[in-house]
């Protein structure tokens, strides 16, 4: 038997995918900060599955993510303990472009 997952997250495998980029102003820092700052995400439901940048442009990142919901992302981020670090990290918000995506 065939089971519809939803893209917003239902069904038995409620989890979706995050597919994005975004530039940041210095990798080597940024990705610091990123391991760093593990602990808060996975205590979100939020598992890296891939991080890396382009080889032509070291600051254009690129990142897999799976997340419980579609909206665990936006809401991790607007919390004002995360987002301070997210801009300390150097990450450029106005480049970020996600994509939600279903298995």
């Amino acid at each position: 038997m065939i089971k519809h997952i939803s893209l917003l997250g239902f069904g038995e495998n409620n989890m979706v995918k995050m597919v994005g980029n975004f530039e940041v102003k210095d990798w080597s820092h940024w990705k610091k900060m990123f391991d760093e700052h593990s602990g808060p995400r996975e205590a979100a439901g939020i598992k890296t599955i891939y991080v890396g940048n382009e080889l032509e442009n070291p600051n254009k990142v690129h990142i897999v993510m799976e997340t419980p919901a579609a909206d665990t992302m936006q809401k991790f981020m607007e919390k004002p303990e995360n987002a301070k670090i997210i801009e300390e990290s150097g990450h450029k918000r106005e480049t970020t472009v996600m994509s939600v995506c279903s298995d």
